[in-house]
């Protein structure tokens, strides 16, 4: 459905009357300096609905958003005694980060960090984010800045030494909402099956959608605290309205479309006057905001792929398939904020990261954080709760269980970062090179891709086809940055392979 009211960058506009205007083959290596490129280092991102749904750039281009979760600002539960639930944020994270090709991070904030009492903001808090965006931006890689949650909030959780009843266990506590605003009414917090069971969790949840005390416009009013501080900052994608929303027991629907609208207008009003950011919302746990959310052009659909991974009675298929329809239905282009696969045999898991792969490039445009990062043994993803003394014995001296070691190299392969115009095709051959687009623009511009080093002899990748005169590839760790001017239709092939 395309809504006339919605814009889309100037260029794009005019795709249908463009003609092929420059034509090369092999590779042609100028220096970075010859490439004409007046786009700042950070440019702003804007988000189009519509025939023309995408994310771009104020240099009119398309730009794809791929990189991983960082979840060292989240507050978690601690419920491991000696383990803490995140590590500490270092420069070896952001620099490995970046040595991966990631142009984007998926920033894990928590309400309660944000607004440890009703009505306060907290700005060491705010530093500590504002640190976080600054050491991304000095990289290359854009913050996705996400307001976390995991089963409300850590203040859910069965005590170690209370006794859960027959078919039920103990319900160990997350991350998310601050105390202040956690009401349960009493309600047993043991649960059946999973953390999103416990019918703690699920009032707590009810209690949001019905606004009890003004809970859900406090949070509505954070978010344009945060917006406000972050309006004139242009290495900020945007904001990730809420993780993973809960199920409550009548009013997930209505309620959560109630809190999106309100936190939209918020943000919207902070950003007044400066310019705006684009705003990621997710589909409940079951459920689906209403499909005319909002008639804001800056929106995208940000679901998590954990279909065929988490999600065993389902494929990785079915999820990208789902999500690509939806995002069809809401008018908006498609980023997966979260996807992984953790719990099946290696070959299980590389197949998953191979077809999901496929099914991101074939999306064209779409972009992806792989979850996660960096995960202590303290994190409650990593926790036995109660933690048994020979849990406890077995970690003492295990302070990681490092996902980065299972960081698959689908997740690093060649993208175009940005590209002038709209991209018509990506294709990568079996995660790995060579890279191959096409696309069309009406103006010339500067691309932007990325190629991964995977030995150290590797010669520098070239570029053939047509629609391209320069090119300039930047080694950098992991890999090149590769600049090229292109104009017109383009179709070009990326890799070492066309150095011939």
């Amino acid at each position: 459905m395309t809504n006339p009211r919605r814009s889309v960058p100037g260029n794009v506009i005019a795709l249908i009357c463009l003609a092929l205007i420059v034509t090369v083959s092999g590779c042609l290596v100028e220096s970075a300096d010859s490439v004409l490129d007046d786009c700042p280092p950070m440019p702003r991102l804007v988000a189009t609905r519509g025939d023309a749904a995408g994310v771009y750039d104020i240099c009119h281009r398309q730009v794809v958003l791929r990189g991983v979760n960082f979840n060292h600002l989240g507050d978690y539960f601690a419920g491991a005694p000696g383990l803490p639930p995140v590590a500490e944020l270092s420069a070896e994270d952001w620099d490995g980060a970046a040595a991966t090709g990631a142009n984007v991070i998926r920033l894990v904030t928590s309400w309660s960090f944000w607004e440890p009492a009703p009505g306060e903001f907290d700005q060491t808090y705010l530093q500590r984010v504002r640190d976080a965006v600054a050491a991304a931006n000095a990289r290359g890689m854009y913050v996705v800045i996400d307001m976390h949650q995991d089963a409300w909030g850590k203040h859910v959780f069965t005590p170690v030494s209370e006794t859960c009843p027959p078919g039920t266990h103990h319900q160990k506590g997350w991350d998310g909402a601050p105390e202040w605003a956690t009401f349960t009414d009493g309600l047993q917090t043991c649960t059946p099956d999973t953390r999103e069971e416990s019918p703690a969790v699920i009032r707590a949840w009810e209690n949001f959608y019905q606004n009890r005390e003004g809970i859900q416009d406090r949070l509505a009013v954070t978010w344009g605290r945060i917006a406000a501080a972050f309006a004139a900052d242009d290495g900020v994608a945007g904001y990730d309205l809420l993780n993973e929303p809960g199920v409550g027991e009548r009013s997930t629907v209505d309620g959560l479309t109630r809190f999106y609208r309100r936190a939209i207008e918020e943000i919207r009003a902070a950003e007044a006057g400066i310019g705006e950011h684009i705003i990621f919302f997710e589909p409940a746990l079951g459920e689906l905001p209403d499909l005319e959310l909002s008639d804001d052009p800056n929106l995208v659909f940000a679901p998590h792929n954990y279909f065929g991974s988490i999600l065993t009675e389902y494929t990785v298929d079915d999820g990208a398939t789902l999500y690509e329809t939806l995002a069809k239905a809401y008018d908006t282009t498609l980023w997966i904020g979260e996807f992984g696969s953790f719990r099946g045999t290696p070959e299980q898991n590389d197949a998953w990261y191979r077809r999901f792969a496929e099914r991101e490039d074939d999306f064209i445009g779409a972009g992806s954080a792989w979850w996660q990062w960096e995960q202590t043994s303290g994190d409650p993803h990593s926790i036995e709760y109660p933690p048994s003394e020979d849990w406890l014995a077995a970690h003492q001296d295990d302070d990681f269980r490092n996902p980065r070691g299972t960081f698959h190299p689908c997740m690093a392969r060649p993208y175009p970062r940005a590209a002038p115009g709209r991209l018509q095709a990506v294709r990568t051959d079996n995660c790995g090179g060579p890279l191959e687009i096409e696309g069309v623009t009406s103006t010339t511009g500067t691309a932007r891709f990325w190629y991964p080093r995977e030995d150290q002899d590797e010669q520098a990748p070239c570029m053939s086809g047509t629609g391209f005169r320069q090119v300039a590839p930047r080694e950098v760790t992991g890999g090149w940055l590769i600049d090229a001017v292109l104009k017109g239709a383009y179709s070009v092939a990326i890799g070492p392979e066309q150095c011939g």
